[in-house]
């Protein structure tokens, strides 16, 4: 694992996320009740960015099909049920699923040190 320097500590802010590559893996850093937390950027579903989802009360939406993902954890909340934002009924959720399971984020090691954020990616 390669340890990277990514942001100064006071550029992750509680509840917002902050976006970046790391050994070319797009990551997402956020704090959590005052802790770092660190995630791939791609949603599990397709793979498309998280970056510009939705936080809130602690959860991150994807804007894509509307997975939703504890940020504390990483774990799925909820699995696909919307597309590009729009509510879709419950019987098209196992279609838009497109077979894919539920699952949760990708972790990375995150840790904090001498007024950085630092950030553990396999190389």
């Amino acid at each position: 694992m390669s340890e990277q320097s990514i942001a100064a500590s006071t550029a992750i802010v509680e509840g917002q996320l902050f976006s970046t590559k790391v050994n070319g893996e797009a990551v997402i850093v956020t704090r959590i009740s005052n802790k770092l937390k660190a995630y791939s950027a791609k949603c599990p579903h397709m793979g498309l960015p998280l970056a510009s989802g939705k936080v809130a009360n602690g959860t991150l939406t994807c804007k894509f099909h509307g997975a939703e993902f504890d940020l504390a954890t990483g774990n799925n909340i909820k699995w696909v049920d919307s597309f590009a934002g729009i509510p879709l009924p419950k019987f098209t959720h196992n279609v838009l699923a497109m077979g894919k399971k539920p699952c949760g984020l990708k972790h990375y090691n995150v840790s904090e040190r001498d007024g950085k954020v630092y950030v553990s990616v396999q190389a």
